[in-house]
């Protein structure tokens, strides 16, 4: 690769990442979120770009179909034998029922919870964005939306949710 091509996928990138958070106003926003949250007041430099994961620099609500998949994946043996019928239906509210159903597909593909806590519903958006950050290095986890749940995923099984996630958002 040339210094010429570096520069643009470089470039590419860091647009990527500016416009997935929406204008001037949003970017402030969520950084005023992530201090007010405690978070680290991390940038990235250039030569952390490349590194950046391709799902990072999607739009917000492609980020979050990938999240709701991560988490399903997290609890995909609990909903393939689960006879709650409310339970279902309240995570098919929140996903989508055709995540529901590849989740409940992929529970053989994945590993069991690992002791991870059962997430209702409302917490699938904070299961995922904790999966999915804790896929990335530490200087990259500003990167991941604040409001992740507060648990510390082994990275294995954080990173088998997440490629199963992309995997299953590419799919549908």
């Amino acid at each position: 690769m040339t210094a010429r091509d570096r520069r643009h996928t470089l470039a590419a990138i860091g647009t990527a990442l500016l416009a997935r958070d929406g204008g001037p106003g949003e970017r402030r926003a969520a950084a005023l979120r992530r201090r007010l949250a405690g978070g680290p007041a991390t940038a990235l430099s250039f030569e952390d770009l490349p590194a950046v994961p391709s799902w990072a620099r999607l739009p917000h609500a492609a980020r979050r179909q990938i999240a709701h998949r991560a988490a399903l994946a997290s609890i995909a043996p609990t909903l393939a034998v689960t006879i709650d019928g409310a339970v279902l239906r309240d995570h098919a509210a929140v996903a989508g029922e055709e995540a529901l159903d590849w989740a409940i597909a992929q529970a053989d593909r994945l590993p069991a919870d690992a002791g991870l806590p059962a997430v209702d519903a409302a917490g699938l958006d904070a299961r995922g964005l904790a999966l999915m950050r804790a896929t990335l290095p530490e200087n990259m986890r500003c990167l991941v939306d604040p409001g992740a749940e507060p648990i510390d995923p082994p990275r294995a099984l954080a990173e088998a949710c997440v490629a199963a996630a992309i995997e299953g958002a590419a799919t549908s």
